[in-house]
Formats: structure tokens, C-alpha cells, sequence
């Protein structure tokens, strides 16, 4: 009994467990204070939501929607509604150049633009329709990536807010 005394005794100290309440006090303020910090940076610098534009790739060329006659780039999303642009594998001339196609599944692909500042492919003919079964996305610099038909869709923010030193 008495080995068995000095071991618990050599675990435990000589007053026993102890509690030191300034140390878990100190630990969970320190803890409050660091996530408060990481929110309030979160929230200074995100994006500027209110100027965005939808950005459409195939592979490495950068798309614009075809019914669009000055051929912007960056896509502005509705007002109000939703806003279809659909691409065939016709289109593919218009885009990479004469003779070629886009080498994607089925004849269409159909990204939406809705007003809350959403995007989503929704007409597809890939396998297993794993493009349309993505549904939207609300991020900014989130790509919505559609690998079998090599086609991304981007939500881009106008600018980062930039500080003045």
C-alpha cells in the first residue's frame, strides 16, 4: 500500500490535483479575442460584392455570351430574374477559331446568371450529369468547374479594398 501511496502522490504532487481557474480563464479569454480578430478581418476584407461579373472559360479562352455584340468578357449579372447563356459546339468557331468546335458532351451547355448574385450550369449532357448536379454558387473566386466539358464559371468581385499606407 504504501508503493502504491507514492505513486498517486508522484503523479499528483504533494497537495493532490489542484485547480487553477486563471489559467483556463486567460486561455478562453485569449481564444474569444483570436476568433473576434479572424471575423473582423474576414468582414474588412471581402470582396466588394456589389460590382461582380460571371467570368466563362473553355480550357484557357476566355469566353463572352454569343448574343452579346460587343463581345464583353465580363458577363453583368441580372437585374432581376435569371439570365441563360447557352453555348453550343457550333459556337466553338466563333470562339477558338475557324474549323474548330467545342469538345464537350451532348449539343448544349447552359450556365445561369440569376440576380442574387448566383451562378449555375443548368444543361449539360455530361456523364452522369455531374455538371448539373453541382447546383449554385454564391462565393466570389469560387469556380463552378464542369471537367468533363472542360468549362469554368467564375463569380469575380470588382476589387479587394485597398489600403492606404
Amino acid at each position: 500500500m504504501d508503493r502504491k501511496k507514492r505513486l498517486v502522490s508522484g503523479l499528483l504532487g504533494e497537495d493532490g490535483l489542484s485547480y487553477r481557474p486563471v489559467k483556463d480563464t486567460v486561455l478562453v479569454v485569449l481564444s474569444f479575442l483570436l476568433v473576434g480578430i479572424i471575423v473582423l478581418v474576414t468582414l474588412v476584407l471581402r470582396p466588394d460584392l456589389d460590382n461582380v461579373h460571371v467570368e466563362i472559360r473553355y480550357g484557357r479562352t476566355l469566353l463572352w455570351d454569343p448574343d452579346d455584340p460587343d463581345k464583353r468578357t465580363d458577363i453583368p449579372f441580372p437585374d432581376e430574374g435569371e439570365y441563360v447563356i447557352t453555348y453550343t459546339r457550333e459556337d466553338g468557331e466563333m470562339f477558338l477559331g475557324p474549323g474548330e468546335e467545342f469538345q464537350f458532351y451532348g449539343e448544349v451547355m447552359q450556365v445561369t446568371l440569376y440576380a442574387d448574385k448566383s451562378i449555375q450550369i443548368t444543361k449539360q449532357e455530361s456523364p452522369r450529369n455531374v455538371c448539373a448536379n453541382l447546383g449554385r454558387i454564391y462565393s466570389a473566386y469560387l469556380p463552378l468547374v464542369c471537367m468533363p466539358n472542360n468549362f469554368t464559371a467564375t463569380i469575380v468581385a470588382g476589387y479587394f479594398p485597398e489600403w492606404d499606407a
